[in-house]
């Protein structure tokens, strides 16, 4: 999942160039519905839904899908793409703590705090200097800690649902498309995104490719597997990664060179994450019973 959303800090960029950023996050989700569509169908899996699911499945859309995307895609076009790639995912475990603490009342200890703390301190050493800048880069900075928050309801949505993974996510991008189409319509008109899309070249649509298939249909199915395995704190602390992957990918396919100070941030990421890891364990392994297992999820009310 990390490998996947650290993908989509290159991809982003490229696609928002040429293409304009609603019909970017349209074009994905709708490509994303259908490969969901086709992968649900190919397994058998049922997409019926109950009157249960309705407000889990709209949540999902209004968080993940719509909200989050707006603000990560006009984001990238504000300021650069390392920003969000440092502040989304390094913020995300604090915001699913928060939010863990204040709505659900889960247990948080000091240790969590703490090596989310570090992570964050190799983070900044990721960024270094560059986190500062104009006015314009603020505004984009300001987005990338708010979709973090978003991103964090959607974190403890998911958990809640009963439905499948894949079917989930289905219902959740097929709803979000056809929330963003009106959007994109009334910012830009259908001519002029028609024009966008037919005179983007190469990269920007493979691009857009990208982050329907891997950036979305991959990431997304298996990052809420990963909630249900072993819960939202444990698991969005897996979101410390991304830049790191980031950091990689983005050595590799824009050609910049990874940095002494950036090497050592990683190390200080990875160092985070483990003691986030293993306080979150001990807490839910004191917090469940001998004869259940840990993984498991309640059914919502």
């Amino acid at each position: 999942t990390a490998a996947g959303f650290g993908g989509t800090w290159v991809a982003a960029p490229w696609a928002t160039q040429d293409i304009a950023p609603l019909t970017v996050a349209f074009v994905r989700f709708t490509l994303a519905a259908v490969l969901l569509l086709g992968w649900t169908r190919i397994r058998g899996a049922s997409l019926a839904l109950e009157r249960r699911d309705l407000p889990i499945v709209l949540g999902v859309a209004l968080t993940s899908v719509i909200g989050y995307n707006v603000l990560f895609l006009y984001g990238v076009t504000l300021a650069p793409a390392n920003h969000g790639a440092i502040l989304v995912p390094g913020l995300i475990p604090l915001a699913t703590l928060a939010l863990s603490r204040f709505l659900l009342g889960a247990t948080v200890v000091r240790r969590q705090v703490a090596g989310i703390g570090l992570s964050l301190v190799g983070l900044a050493l990721v960024v270094g200097p560059a986190l500062t800048g104009s006015e314009t880069v603020l505004e984009g900075d300001v987005l990338f800690i708010v979709s973090a928050g978003v991103w964090a309801s959607y974190t403890l949505i998911g958990r809640a649902s009963r439905l499948d993974s894949a079917v989930l996510t289905f219902w959740g991008v097929a709803i979000g498309a056809a929330g963003l189409l009106p959007l994109a319509l009334i910012v830009g008109g259908a001519g002029a995104h028609l024009d966008q899309l037919g005179a983007a070249p190469q990269r920007a649509l493979l691009s857009v490719a990208y982050l329907g298939s891997i950036g979305t249909v991959l990431s997304f199915v298996t990052f809420l597997e990963g909630v249900k395995l072993i819960g939202p704190q444990r698991a969005t602390a897996y979101s410390v990664l991304i830049p790191v992957f980031g950091l990689v990918l983005v050595a590799i396919f824009l050609n910049e060179p990874l940095t002494a100070v950036s090497l050592v941030g990683a190390v200080i990421v990875l160092a985070g994450l483990r003691v986030t890891q293993t306080a979150a364990a001990a807490t839910a392994s004191a917090a469940t019973p001998r004869d259940e297992p840990e993984h498991s999820t309640p059914e919502p009310a």
